[in-house]
């Protein structure tokens, strides 16, 4: 993908760009990625986490190449399962004729709700890039950012960003804004008006027009200025190192739903499904297929990544004491740098609707309007919720998670 194609529409001097900026409820289209199963390159999706991984030799050495092969796994979304576990304890009475406690697995299954995503090819799976000031792996296993050593040239752009670690303070407002968006908002969400100037990017045009002041009630807008550096220059930073222990990390997270509200209404639930002293109840919202993962053909990396090796180095200590620092300290390089967004629910702007007007006009003038309490004023006019609230989807699926309760399942997964 060229530069260009990724130029802001509202900076560009081209007279499609000035056309295009002078409509703000256009949305621009955004470049085509190679098709989901039509990717030329060697991977696999690993069995227990569905994650999807690649040692091809082309990935590592030609930056559009992988560029390219990201952006067509962007739009895979991730598998997201509900764990429903419920026990409780019995005495029994052993063969030695004493009382023994025992806990006794009422149910044990999982249920698939990834269909409640948002389809990709409808309503997109934006593509974000770290900022500069957001803590992140950049190309080493711990949290660095990019900053001007000398701001009074950045105009003249004569002043090459430099690297570092970021602070301790940073790092721990990052660990608990990521704990309020592993909640329900999407990465490039602006907190609040204290929250650092890093946070993500996202890559495209289009997108950033798409997600234009619809912000969530209650959060200031998202941040939509453009990635100061694009997913193409992160790919060409990661093909140029010659560390044979390198790795590029594209993650895929989801948004629209609170996983702790999810836990807690299912807990709920379950607990009037079974019966027996100390019952126990345990969901865990579990999400597969989150990485895709690049890495070179060697015999390092194969060495680090068999399972049953690293259990024996663990308990002999190689890894601990000798693998690890070398991974981490001397050969490692991680890049995890970038990413794309699956929605649950979110707001989508209605372009019939007009700047400054409010949800009871816009009802009255649009016969088919949304219900008022799916839709919110923005400066743009009026946005409406797409998707399935948790709520309205746990009221339509509630019984048959209390149908597979009830029954004691136990095993696959439930598809929803």
């Amino acid at each position: 993908m060229s530069s260009s194609s990724l130029a802001d529409p509202l900076t560009s001097c081209s007279p499609q760009a000035a056309s295009f900026a002078s409509a703000t409820n256009v949305l621009a289209p955004n470049p085509p990625a190679v098709a989901i199963n039509g990717s030329p390159y060697s991977s696999w999706i690993t069995n227990m986490r569905l994650n999807v991984k690649s040692h091809d030799k082309r990935l590592n050495q030609d930056a559009h190449a992988l560029e390219q092969f990201l952006l067509t796994h962007a739009t895979g979304r991730p598998t997201v399962l509900i764990e429903c576990d419920g026990t409780h304890q019995e005495v029994k009475l052993s063969t030695r004729g004493k009382d023994k406690t025992v806990t006794v697995t009422d149910f044990h299954f999982t249920v698939d709700v990834s269909n409640a995503l948002l389809p990709a090819d409808t309503y997109g799976a934006p593509v974000w890039v770290v900022a500069d000031k957001e803590p992140a792996k950049r190309g080493r296993y711990w949290h660095q950012i990019d900053y001007d050593p000398n701001p009074a040239s950045l105009e003249a752009g004569t002043s090459p960003h430099r690297r570092k670690t970021a602070p301790l303070l940073e790092r721990m407002l990052v660990r608990d804004y990521a704990r309020l968006r592993k909640s329900w908002l999407p990465p490039w969400t602006r907190l609040s008006a204290q929250s650092p100037t890093g946070g993500v990017r996202l890559l495209l045009p289009g997108d950033r027009i798409r997600f234009k002041d619809i912000s969530a009630q209650g959060y200031l807008d998202f941040d939509m200025g453009p990635p100061s550096k694009t997913l193409a220059e992160w790919t060409e930073e990661y093909c140029a190192s010659r560390s044979p222990l390198k790795e590029f990390r594209f993650i895929r997270t989801v948004y629209g739903w609170s996983l702790d509200e999810v836990q807690q209404m299912v807990k709920r639930t379950l607990a009037t499904c079974h019966s027996g002293d100390h019952r126990k109840e345990t969901v865990n919202v579990i999400i597969k297929g989150r990485k895709v993962i690049v890495r070179p053909n060697n015999p390092l990396w194969w060495l680090y990544g068999l399972g049953f090796l690293r259990v024996f180095f663990y308990i002999t200590l190689i890894y601990p004491l000798i693998m690890w620092p070398i991974k981490r300290y001397l050969l490692g390089r991680c890049w995890k740098v970038a990413g794309s967004s699956f929605a649950f629910v979110r707001y989508e702007h209605l372009e019939d609707s007009e700047p400054g007007e409010t949800i009871a006009e816009y009802i009255a003038r649009v016969p088919q309007a949304p219900p008022e309490s799916n839709l919110k004023v923005t400066s743009r006019g009026i946005s409406s919720i797409v998707g399935q609230r948790f709520e309205d989807w746990f009221s339509a699926n509630k019984q048959t998670i209390i149908n597979a309760a009830v029954s004691k399942a136990y095993g696959g997964p439930i598809v929803i």
